[in-house]
């Protein structure tokens, strides 16, 4: 009995040890799945989205944190009028803060020219920017249907133009020149297969890299 009694006492622990590590890596696992709704208010929650209840942002004042939020929620404005939740996306990866925007938002198919109706959207990341010292660097993507003309040869010429040109613009909207960076990856870094239109339309876009740098900390979702 005493032996029986010792055996069930250890599985016992067992059990609970394994049901407390489960605990903990889930919690881990939702900080890192869902929408960055909560952090910055700018998109509603979607599977597409990283959900992610911290954000990394340097060391501001009050102020500038301050400044921040109001510039998440013009953004929040700009992109719920325009009917764009789904083509706007905000998470945090490795490299810093990302903002994905789909091509179609920026441009016409096949063309590198910003449209007119794309500048309130960009005009709120370099607000928003600019309260932040970090680089951004400006990537371009493409699907995988080859594009053959005198000013575009291929998807890297028309990939690399695009991250130029959103480039640019941030330049004439004196955001600092050694901040920024652009590079073209052509259809070379695909979010999701090429295998339908659907999911072409998913890889061609424009990601604006906040990249992350050592002194920085987490704001919580309640700070904002």
């Amino acid at each position: 009995m005493v032996t029986y009694g010792d055996l069930m006492s250890l599985l016992l622990t067992f059990f609970v040890l394994i049901v407390s590590f489960s605990s903990i890596q889930n919690v881990k696992f939702q900080k890192a799945l869902g929408s960055l709704k909560a952090a910055l208010g700018v998109l509603p929650k979607e599977e597409s989205v990283v959900y992610q209840r911290e954000i990394l942002v340097p060391q501001l004042a009050d102020k500038s944190r301050k400044h921040i939020k109001r510039i998440a929620r013009e953004l929040q404005r700009i992109v719920d009028a325009r009917g764009l939740g789904n083509n706007i996306r905000l998470e945090v990866t490795p490299k810093g803060l990302l903002i994905r925007i789909d091509s179609p938002v920026l441009f016409d198919l096949g063309e590198a020219t910003i449209k007119p109706e794309a500048y309130p959207i960009l005009d709120k990341v370099v607000e928003m920017t600019k309260m932040w010292p970090n680089k951004i660097r400006i990537e371009g993507h493409t699907d995988d249907l080859p594009i053959h003309t005198r000013k575009f040869p291929s998807n890297w010429e028309l990939s690399t133009a695009r991250a130029l040109s959103v480039l640019r613009y941030f330049l004439g909207k004196g955001v600092e020149p050694r901040r920024l960076a652009a590079v073209g990856y052509g259809e070379y870094h695909p979010l999701v297969p090429n295998t339908s239109a659907e999911n072409r339309a998913k890889n061609r876009r424009v990601e604006i890299y906040i990249e992350r740098e050592d002194k920085q900390f987490l704001f919580r979702e309640d700070n904002f």
